[in-house]
């Protein structure tokens, strides 16, 4: 309730991340907040080991959608408020975590490092803060993303980027009888473009990746014109180009520029794209000793199986697994209404969260005695 009551909209996340650092430090962890972006601070918290094991990390977003939330409330079990469900749960749920481990007294083998940041939610941060970070080393041997998924395990992951087309010709806009024969038609070259589009994504639907279906290009928005028998000097196209974990965000736009060049080939309009990489694909292995610890814990916690998926989604696994070279997973306490009016969590999966982030240290990271 404390961090949800703290406005913490993408790029002004300086109050909730002091929150979280004065939090993290009361509670025994060694504590450092980055200021590399003033507005949006980093906290690093470590407890340290022994020196005999691996450094886990808990990774969580402090940021949430700039969307107005009815004010924060508990009922029934659940809290409500924006940024329960994404992410401040995880972050309430990976601090918990850490306190429990802290009282318990226990000596860990390898170190715990949390580390939140606040330039997550597009399109005001990129995660140029993350990426930061882990390109200075600021990282774990392991990283468990405490959001996306609860009751799954996604270990491979769509990449995306997001394409910004604009199609235009010279010259004002003209009336449909006055505009001279040959003319460009901006509007009739952007259906062409996304004809393309389409019949590539029909080809893509062809070839499924194992535990996330197939790649996928989708058109959402497409404005033109301002009036019926205007003929339009430019309009526009926006959507998404959602790529596999062996694709790359470099092959996705040579081949949008393929297209471009042919579309503005066919039409005489000139196409201009803005291709804007959002993350890329990744993929954990089965076995990997996180995985393993993952979902032993859960199992332990649970009493069930927690299976393993795909996910069509993005987030910042990518940047771990690509930048940092290491495995990174998603594991939350769930909740529900991420980015919609109303958004909350259930008390009871923070507490299975929890216990799931301490069972998972204890296995990953080593503990003395054990």
């Amino acid at each position: 309730l404390d961090l949800v009551r703290i406005r913490s909209y993408t790029g002004g996340t300086r109050e909730v991340a002091a929150f979280y650092a004065r939090y993290l430090e009361q509670i025994g962890l060694e504590v450092e907040v980055l200021r590399d972006f003033p507005n949006a601070p980093c906290v690093v918290a470590r407890l340290r080991g022994t020196g005999g094991g691996p450094t886990l990390e808990f990774n969580g977003h402090l940021d949430t959608v700039p969307v107005e939330h009815p004010a924060p409330s508990v009922a029934d079990g659940r809290i409500f408020g924006r940024g329960t469900a994404d992410m401040k749960g995880g972050l309430a749920a990976m601090a918990e975590a850490a306190r429990v481990i802290v009282e318990s007294g226990m000596r860990l083998k390898g170190d715990l490092l949390l580390v939140a940041h606040g330039l997550h939610e597009a399109p005001d941060g990129h995660g140029e803060d993350l990426l930061d970070l882990v390109r200075r080393g600021i990282k774990g041997d392991a990283v468990i993303i405490t959001e996306v998924a609860s009751d799954t395990l996604p270990i491979v992951g769509l990449g995306q980027a997001i394409f910004d087309v604009t199609i235009s010709r010279s010259g004002e806009a003209t009336h449909e009888l006055l505009t001279p024969a040959g003319t460009p038609h901006p509007i009739l070259a952007a259906v062409r473009l996304v004809n393309l589009m389409q019949t590539r994504h029909a080809e893509l639907t062809q070839v499924a990746i194992p535990y996330v279906g197939h790649e996928s290009f989708f058109v959402g928005i497409l404005q033109g014109g301002d009036f019926f028998n205007r003929w339009t000097n430019a309009c526009r196209l926006v959507g998404t180009r959602r790529y596999g974990p062996e694709n790359s965000y470099a092959n996705v736009r040579d081949e949008l520029q393929a297209m471009v060049a042919q579309v503005e080939q066919e039409t005489g309009a000139r196409v201009d794209l803005n291709l804007i990489p959002v993350r890329d694909g990744f993929r954990v292995a089965e076995d990997e000793p996180l995985v393993v610890a993952l979902r032993r814990a859960y199992l332990d916690v649970t009493g069930r199986e927690l299976p393993l998926v795909g996910s069509r989604m993005v987030g910042d696994a990518a940047i771990f697994i690509t930048e940092g070279k290491v495995p990174a997973l998603y594991h939350g306490p769930g909740g529900t209404g991420a980015h919609a009016d109303l958004e909350s969590v259930a008390v009871s999966d923070l507490v299975r969260a929890a216990q799931v982030y301490v069972l998972t240290t204890l296995s990953y990271v080593g503990c003395e005695g054990r």
